[in-house]
């Protein structure tokens, strides 16, 4: 018998964020060991801060780390830089190497009415020390709206002498730009960053961070040191998410050949037309825009990313990490990179993170955190689809899409909202989990919590080890095979440079309310023959297959795309526009294109289905049911996930395959039958629940269908009363009685307001006459993490709803049975800290009501 394809052999998916601060050794071997023993095998070194990072304290600390997880066969990444994000250099930059430092083009103005002859300005005057001029810029301007007049637009730095300008001002309202190369002008955080538009600057970079690693531990590259992480780096011109041209008078990134790889680009005086990044000056503004942020994030991909991942291959070790995407920085400056694909095309998986950035229940609108005011349109429908999507048609990934998770929801945040949050991940594609994360320093750390281990002090660290098996279990079964999807989308970002657009997440979020599954395609991977092709009518990007491509709105796309689209479209390729067709090509007059469709939003997915262009359908809509299709060692591998809070989803779902599947509940562990209908195969998820359908694998023996709680008609409520005690992590398994009987919210102000660890709840039943059959022990609600024994027997660890248990009628006696519930609270009640006063703070302990269901024969 062939293994089964659910056994994880092995394989370690999860690499968590390792703080260290100076520790001591000891405290270092320890943390190492909970990790290991936890279901983890291997984890990112990152100094936060370190005091001697790259010193000899720095260098002897690490030397323990690598001896520890080389005795256990663990894997070590490290972390790039001496904080986040990457680029400082541990602070050395400036110190060192201050050329690199970033540079930033920046404005002033001087607004004057002319005509008038022997005008002068000074214009020194607003230089600060260190800025030098790049130029003097005039043109006509309407002062109620602040358009400029592109073709008056006068490059007229030639009239300066000693800082002065001398320029007879012509007739009219006139502004002049004074364009000003600055070091000083963008985000304060990350202004003594090396500039990541200079490979010179770059270089710098990795030989002070990478290459003494590398002479320090040679001998550890491609073995116990896996690779390196690099951590959000940007380009830091402005602090903001939203750091669109035109739309924030801000500093732009700036190298010293930047202007003439510019005008190489341009075909046309591109120095005159600088104002235009800033300002409106009509239809050239776009091609101006467009050509700016074209340039700067291909700089950013080749300079940064692309030449560390280079680096790091000649090594024999891999790059791994992520930029910043959160709210659609990632195709903006500011937090941004420009071009998410472009920026991550140098790491060896693709990746992204969820810190405090999406939440159970919010598929739409915004919610607030101490970060950030959250925009979930794109945090939700758009982020890990974008990411997973790179992993997907970039061979250099290998189908890998690396996600730093779980950091800064503070302590309210426990096994429960993780086991969401990798669900909501893995489902979209998410195959290496980095938990944020495991910190060395002294219990609290109020850096960023929650922190999984704690010295001892997270009560639920006892059940840690439930999620890491589980969440293994899912990025097992989607790693080294195929992802299948329906549709191709296009990234946006030219699109949004120029002009008016959609975010592809848009078309993400209708696609995926009716279960077709999409990839994202940036146009650069469409343009490349190389990794792209039509076979069949089908778009083949890499290894993937896709029925059609669908162009969200876009008032401008590059001319070289418009004609890529009419290739597909004659090959057989089906294309359809979102809303409109784009008013015209960037530096063309018009928009030439024909056999493509056009539809709205809410015909979209009609559109698709007329097609047969689908992979399921369901007998009725369910919102919040999403999937995943993957392709495996010859078996098709089908992922189903309730991503409700509230909601159960019970419906019936048509596959292609026509065999019988067998049905795995990664939580359990388990195989069963499918239950079978005329309409298909049921799927039955409660609230946090989620299950596979493979097809192709062998059942177990004695595989039975999966009881559901309908299933069981009769219910007999346990009254109590029940004894209650409490104890903390560091106490257990020590108890201290509790004066309440009854089941309800120990957090109550007259009870335990402030306690959290373990709830434990003692009680006594007689049998009930349930002539033989399974019974169902039916917790109700419970906050949050489950251990049962009934009769000194365990049957049952849960560390999210549904708090539901089958259990064999002969555990039951005849006469008196004793029942031990044991429930884990998170740190939230105990310790205060910035993040949790952000999200609602949940009840504690076992509020019911604990029944026993059984069948009616």
């Amino acid at each position: 018998m062939t293994q089964s394809i659910t056994a994880v052999k092995g394989e370690n998916y999860l690499n968590p964020l390792f703080w260290v601060h100076g520790e001591d050794k000891e405290v270092i071997q320890k943390e190492i060991s909970q990790l290991q023993e936890n279901g983890i095998q291997s984890f990112t070194v990152e100094p936060r801060p370190h005091p001697e990072y790259l010193r000899e304290r720095w260098w002897q600390d690490l030397t323990v780390i690598l001896e520890e997880a080389g005795k256990r066969k663990m894997g070590v990444w490290i972390f790039d830089d001496g904080d986040y994000p990457s680029g400082c250099a541990g602070g050395e930059i400036v110190r060192k190497y201050p050329q690199y430092r970033k540079k930033f083009l920046r404005k002033a103005c001087i607004d004057a009415l002319g005509p008038m002859e022997g005008s002068s300005f000074q214009i020194n005057g607003w230089l600060e020390p260190m800025e030098e001029l790049i130029a003097v810029i005039a043109a006509k301007r309407d002062p109620e709206t602040d358009f400029v007049y592109s073709d008056s637009l006068l490059v007229i730095t030639e009239y300066m002498k000693d800082g002065i300008l001398y320029w007879d001002l012509p007739e009219g309202n006139w502004r002049i730009f004074i364009v000003i190369k600055s070091y000083t002008c963008g985000e304060k955080h990350t202004q003594n960053h090396i500039n990541p538009l200079e490979k010179e600057a770059v270089r710098a970079f990795i030989e002070y961070t990478y290459e003494p690693v590398y002479r320090h531990f040679k001998e550890e590259f491609g073995f116990t040191i896996k690779g390196f992480f690099t951590d959000e780096p940007r380009f830091g011109n402005y602090p903001s998410y939203h750091a669109r041209l035109g739309t924030v008078d801000m500093p732009l990134p700036f190298s010293d050949s930047l202007l003439n790889t510019l005008q190489e680009e341009a075909g046309f005086d591109y120095m005159k037309y600088l104002p235009l990044l800033w300002m409106d000056g009509g239809e050239i503004t776009a091609e101006v825009r467009y050509l700016y942020m074209n340039t700067v994030s291909r700089l950013f991909g080749e300079c940064f990313t692309g030449q560390i991942g280079q680096w790091c291959s000649d090594r024999g070790i891999r790059l791994i990490g992520h930029v910043v995407e959160e709210n659609g920085a990632h195709a903006r400056l500011g937090f941004g990179a420009g071009h998410y694909f472009r920026s991550t095309a140098g790491l060896h998986n693709s990746g992204l993170d969820i810190v405090y950035n999406i939440l159970p229940g919010y598929t739409s609108g915004t919610f607030n955190t101490p970060i950030f005011p959250v925009e979930v349109g794109f945090n939700h429908w758009g982020l890990a689809k974008m990411a997973s999507s790179a992993a997907h048609i970039d061979p250099k990934k290998d189908g890998v899409t690396m996600c730093e998770a779980f950091g800064a929801y503070g302590w309210q945040e426990g096994l429960k909202l993780m086991k969401w949050i990798t669900d909501h991940l893995c489902v979209r594609g998410v195959n290496l989990i980095v938990p944020h994360a495991f910190t060395l320093r002294e219990f609290p750390d109020m850096d960023c919590p929650p922190h999984f281990y704690a010295g001892g002090s997270n009560p639920q660290w006892k059940d840690f080890h439930i999620w890491s098996g589980y969440a293994n279990r899912l990025c097992h079964l989607i790693t080294g095979g195929l992802h299948k999807a329906t549709a191709a989308v296009v990234y946006h970002a030219e699109a949004e440079w120029g002009g008016a657009y959609e975010p592809f997440e848009k078309t993400v979020k209708v696609l995926a309310g009716d279960q077709i599954d999409c990839d994202i395609i940036p146009i650069d991977c469409l343009l490349d023959e190389s990794l792209t092709s039509i076979c069949e009518s089908e778009l083949v990007v890499h290894k993937e297959y896709y029925k059609a491509l669908v162009v969200p709105y876009a008032r401008y796309l590059p001319p070289q795309f418009t004609k890529k689209l009419q290739q597909f479209i004659d090959k057989g390729l089906p294309v359809v526009f979102i809303k409109a067709y784009p008013e015209r090509s960037y530096f063309e007059k018009d928009f030439k294109l024909q056999g493509a469709g056009l539809c709205d939003y809410h015909n979209l997915v009609s559109w698709f289905t007329n097609r047969d262009f689908y992979d399921i359908t369901l007998k009725e809509t369910c919102e919040y049911l999403r999937f995943y299709h993957y392709s495996k060692e010859g078996k098709e591998i089908y992922f189903f996930v309730n991503e409700s809070k509230f909601e159960t989803v019970n419906t019936w779902v048509r596959f292609r395959e026509t065999a019988c599947p067998v049905i795995y509940d990664p939580m359990g562990n388990k195989k069963y039958k499918p239950v079978l209908s005329e309409e298909g195969i049921r799927i039955y998820l409660e609230p946090y629940e989620s299950v596979f359908v493979l097809f192709g694998e062998e059942p177990d023996k004695q595989m039975k269908e999966k009881s559901i709680k309908s299933d069981y008609g009769f219910a007999f409520e346990i009254p109590g009363p029940w004894k209650i005690s409490v104890s903390t992590a560091k106490e257990y398994p020590a108890f201290k009685p509790v004066k309440e009987t009854v089941l309800c919210n120990i957090s109550k102000p007259e009870l335990l307001p402030a306690f959290s660890g373990i709830i434990r709840y003692e009680t006594h039943f007689d049998a009930v006459e349930c002539s033989g059959q399974p019974v169902f022990l039916d917790l109700g609600k419970a906050y949050e993490t489950v251990n049962v024994w009934l009769n000194d027997r365990k049957i049952a660890s849960c560390i999210c709803p549904p708090y539901e248990f089958e259990i064999e009628a002969d555990l039951i006696r005849d006469g008196c049975n004793q029942l031990v519930i044991e429930v884990t609270n998170t740190l939230a009640k105990q310790i205060y800290n910035m993040f949790d006063k952000y999200m609602p703070q949940e009840p504690s302990g076992l509020l019911g009501p604990v029944r026993l269901r059984w069948k009616k024969l």
